[in-house]
């Protein structure tokens, strides 16, 4: 077993203990008030040079886990880079993301990885809770009918999943100026896309539809033979990977790790499988292919 910062910490505390333990003893058993203080003037020498050794063995700790993580972050470079160049990437939140920095570590390391991002689209929440006023009058405005027992906002996911496939951008216009997505600035959906990036995980039950708009829009994406893998942080307190699973897309689940945003690079082009920290993963990371059959 690796000895681990916590274990040796644990050790540390288990030893100053047995030591108190040991003198506290010795107190007890003491007959004059002199022998008293010098034990407990011993036990101060010897708690404050526990209390120098352990400064020094984390310190040291320190700089090695700092060197690791240098090291890891070079070669997880090394590995993403130009892992996807030239390749056209859609990112799609299924629910707003606030001021959370992930959406933008993603566009990020898609540009790392040589990647074109196309775009970003933000499910919003007049989506999500998509009311009998708004469905009517998109209903009639954009000619879509659902048929009996399919939901509006499943007949729209998938409307959403085809013209992000194919290249048409009239539809997403009509569902951003109705405040139904919210688009990045740079946003072209005139051009096909490889790959969407779909990233869910939700931290209450009514932030995200994702049997009524996750799953229909994967669906549609697949239909059109984009490849499409499914994440999230491993923040998120509702998973979405059981139900991305369901749709047998890969997915991670620790998308905001460095092993997990390398897992995402490597899927995207052309890892199976499930990858992350939680039950649902297979794995950690995907095997990386070699610089030559990129």
């Amino acid at each position: 077993m690796a000895i681990t910062y916590r274990y040796h910490v644990g050790s540390l505390l288990a030893v100053f203990l047995a030591l108190l333990l040991g003198v506290l003893i010795g107190i007890g058993l003491t007959s004059s008030p002199e022998e008293f203080e010098q034990r407990l003037a011993d036990l101060r020498k010897q708690q404050q040079e526990l209390a120098k050794s352990h400064e020094e063995t984390t310190a040291e700790l320190r700089k090695q886990l700092q060197e690791q993580e240098t090291i890891a972050k070079e070669a997880s470079a090394g590995v993403i880079a130009d892992r996807l160049r030239g390749k056209r990437v859609a990112i799609v939140l299924d629910h707003d993301f606030g001021s959370n920095p992930l959406p933008n570590n993603l566009r990020a390391l898609m540009k790392q990885a040589g990647a074109v991002v196309t775009s970003t689209t933000t499910i919003t929440d007049k989506f999500v809770k998509l009311t009998k006023a708004d469905k009517d009058r998109l209903s009639q405005q954009l000619l879509l009918y659902p048929p009996p027992g399919v939901h509006f906002r499943s007949v729209l996911a998938q409307a959403l999943g085809r013209d992000l496939a194919r290249g048409r951008s009239r539809l997403i216009g009509n569902l951003r100026d109705d405040g139904l997505v919210r688009t990045s600035s740079d946003a072209d959906y005139s051009v096909r896309v490889d790959y969407v990036v779909l990233v869910g995980g939700l931290s209450k039950s009514d932030q995200g539809a994702v049997e009524r708009i996750d799953l229909p829009l994967i669906d549609a994406l697949l239909k059109d033979h984009v490849r499409v893998v499914g994440c999230e942080s491993t923040e998120a307190k509702i998973t979405c990977v059981p139900a991305y699973e369901s749709k047998g897309i890969p997915t991670v689940d620790n998308v905001d790790t460095l092993a997990g945003r390398l897992a995402l690079v490597l899927v995207l082009a052309g890892a199976e499988g499930n990858y992350g920290v939680k039950e649902t993963a297979d794995r950690l990371l995907p095997p990386a292919a070699p610089a030559g059959g990129r």
